[in-house]
């Protein structure tokens, strides 16, 4: 019987962007302009979170801030939130090498 390696002890898994992002079956994945993005459903949102948001059929980021949605396009609050569904919080941005 032979001796067993020490190495093993140290044998680490190879790297993906799945392993250091931490996507799951849950997790969306958006296509941007600059790359990609992933949005987790299971997050809590909180003041300054990115968020993935329905607006209309219309998917965009959005930052939260005091009862309302900073977007490119603008400011959602007051009655235009009845029309935002919050999808997933954004916790990783990837841009492309291209």
């Amino acid at each position: 019987m032979a001796f067993p390696s020490p190495a093993i002890d140290y044998v680490e898994q190879r790297l993906s962007p799945n392993s250091l992002m931490h996507v799951t079956q849950s997790s969306i994945i958006i296509p941007t302009n600059e790359g990609y993005a992933v949005a987790e459903p299971g997050h809590k949102v909180k003041k300054g979170s990115t968020v993935l948001l329905d607006v209309n059929g219309k998917m965009m980021f959005a930052e939260v801030g005091d009862g309302a949605f900073k977007t490119n396009d603008g400011i959602i609050d007051g009655d235009a939130l009845d029309d935002a569904r919050v999808l997933g919080v954004v916790t990783f941005m990837v841009k492309s090498l291209d």
